[in-house]
């Protein structure tokens, strides 16, 4: 019986272990279960505003807890607070729930302020991130007298961007008044060389909203969009409007004039890539190489693509590292596909670049890479491309030569591209002029004389390093050199006058070294009747015939390049290299 009694009671012993290892285990899975990270987010509609400019701050949280942002003192918050909850689905497929607060109001004193939000769940505090608001003090056209029953501004976003940096402009009006209709309106302008690109108004949206404290009525109008190609302060000059509104009696027709707006454009920083391609935004890169296999002497297509937003329309083409071996066969194709939005002019450009295979080895191509400058980051970025290679099948019959041959008692240069060779055959008169042969085949029959032998086989040494051309006594060599995919149609008389829009901008460093350069192609085309579209084509045909003269017009638009992107000093001679620009074309025949 006692024995039982044991069994008994350590059987209940054993249970009970058994119960207290489940209740364990059972609360530590859901503690597992249940954890989870807090997450706690500050995030604002703006980084950087005007003072008394309103803005909106979002708490967002994955508990729900109370939840607080501490404010500095300069802040003046506005009454309405919104609460609200949504669902999201997480990389996992589960669904996740969030809980988040907006509260809106204006700082009333400029500064940069930092702060932090907190939410408290469960007895214990969680901190945001840290979030920095810079605000500008506004300047005396941009103080507005609240009181008048109606009033308006130009708001902006920043007022401090980057040549190249988009920037969008739109009237907003208050009113203490009800509005019935708009009467007219004339548009804001702006002082300093800008793209402007106006928006089609929509059905205007009247909106509630307190102004100290007051009931009022706003709206937005007249959307603009502003792209700065020149540095400095920009005073955008006020909007006007007339609106038809509801008196205490009789209805009346009440006139505003808006607030002005300076804008800082800053000179993009010193130092840019090789690469960079003058656009400021964001931006994508991607190609689509070649076949892999190309015969000796066939052109090939290599399609570069650029995408993004921003100023992409002023961009440039990318510039590419070419093997020995090959060249580039006339301009670069362009595809334009850009539309403009609120955000700049945002699309994507296509360049297809022929290229001709001058050898028969293999072409090994580096990445092609583009540089552009991302405004919110202030920094440039580079994006690279992948490397290729080009197989190249062998061709006997196929020899590149470019063949020059100036005016009579000169010389002529026959140049082998495919070895690189050059000679120069010096010629007193065209009477006594020698025409070159190509050889088509090796003449060593065994029954030649052994002299006639000896004869061929020392010309052929002496010209072994000849490239010469197949042709009769009848064909003339061209006259002057010989460029590929060169236009022969005369020059199209353009709208715009360079050289007369470089001289009204002398006064203006930023947009004269902006024209003066396109001002020296525009004149060097109308001097040589080509037209080249690019600065190499003309540069080389200028070479050709004034070395001295092409040398110093390239130093020239090297120095205004260097003034445009700040690789130099911060000053530029307008005056002094538009005269001696002048001076060079002068000594060019007309």
């Amino acid at each position: 019986m006692v024995q039982k009694g044991q069994q008994v009671e350590a059987k209940h012993v054993k249970t009970g272990s058994q119960w207290q290892f489940l209740v364990v285990l059972f609360t530590l899975v859901s503690q597992i279960s249940l954890a989870q990270k807090t997450i706690v987010a500050l995030t604002s509609d703006k980084k950087e505003i005007g003072k008394d400019e309103h803005l909106t701050f979002t708490i967002t949280s994955n508990v729900e807890g109370s939840m607080k942002i501490d404010y500095p003192v300069e802040f003046e918050v506005d009454l309405g607070v919104m609460h609200g909850m949504e669902q999201k689905m997480d990389p996992s497929g589960k669904i996740k729930t969030y809980y988040y607060m907006q509260q809106s109001g204006a700082f009333k004193k400029e500064g940069t302020y930092s702060f932090y939000a907190y939410t408290t769940y469960r007895n214990k505090t969680y901190r945001s991130n840290k979030i920095t608001i810079k605000v500008n003090e506004a300047s005396e056209e941009d103080k507005i007298n609240s009181n008048d029953p109606v009033f308006g501004v130009i708001q902006c976003k920043k007022l401090c961007v980057y040549e190249g940096e988009p920037i969008l402009l739109k009237a907003k009006v208050f009113s203490y008044m009800n509005i019935e209709y708009l009467e007219g309106y004339s548009d804001f302008k702006a002082d300093v060389s800008m793209e402007e690109h106006t928006f089609p108004n929509s059905r205007v949206e009247v909106e509630q909203t307190r102004i100290n404290g007051k009931d009022a009525l706003m709206f937005e109008y007249g959307k603009q969009l502003l792209i700065p190609i020149s540095t400095g302060k920009c005073h955008v000059k006020p909007f006007e409007m007339a609106l038809r509104c509801h008196g205490s009696i009789f209805s009346k027709t009440i006139r505003i004039r808006s607030s002005g707006l300076v804008i800082n454009i800053k000179p993009l920083p010193a130092n840019a890539p090789t690469d960079f391609i003058g656009a400021v935004g964001e931006y994508r890169f991607s190609q689509k190489n070649p076949t892999k296999e190309v015969k000796e002497g066939e052109v090939f297509t290599l399609e570069l693509v650029v995408s993004g937003v921003g100023n992409i329309h002023n961009s440039n083409a990318p510039k590419l590292k070419l093997p020995k071996g090959c060249s580039i066969y006339g301009d670069p194709e362009k595809l334009d596909d850009i539309d403009f939005t609120e955000n700049g002019s945002e699309g994507m450009i296509t360049y297809r670049f022929n290229i001709q295979v001058l050898n028969d080895h293999d072409l090994n191509f580096q990445a092609p890479s583009i540089s552009y400058f991302d405004p919110e980051k202030e920094k440039y970025i580079t994006i690279r491309g992948n490397p290729f290679k080009v197989e190249v099948v062998p061709d006997k019959t196929f020899n590149a030569v470019i063949v020059t041959n100036p005016t009579d008692g000169t010389h002529t240069d026959v140049t082998d591209l495919k070895n690189g060779t050059v000679r120069t055959k010096v010629t007193k008169s065209e009477s006594s002029s020698i025409n070159t042969r190509l050889i088509l085949g090796i003449v060593a029959p065994t029954s030649l004389l052994g002299a006639l032998f000896v004869f061929l086989m020392i010309r052929k040494r002496k010209k072994k390093d000849l490239a010469v051309i197949e042709a009769n006594d009848s064909i003339e060599l061209p006259k002057g050199p010989v460029f590929l995919a060169e236009s022969k149609e005369p020059v199209v008389a353009e709208a715009i006058d360079y050289w007369t829009e470089a001289e009204k901008h002398i006064e203006d460093p930023s947009v004269f070294a902006i024209l003066l350069p396109k001002a020296i192609i525009q004149r060097i085309e109308k001097c040589e009747k080509c037209n080249f579209q690019s600065r190499e084509k003309a540069f080389d045909r200028l070479l050709d015939t004034h070395p001295e003269i092409a040398k110093s017009l390239r130093e020239i638009i090297d120095l205004c390049d260097q003034y445009r992107y700040g690789f130099g000093g911060g000053h530029l001679e307008t005056k002094e290299i538009f005269a001696h620009t002048e001076k060079l074309f002068s000594q060019l025949p007309s």
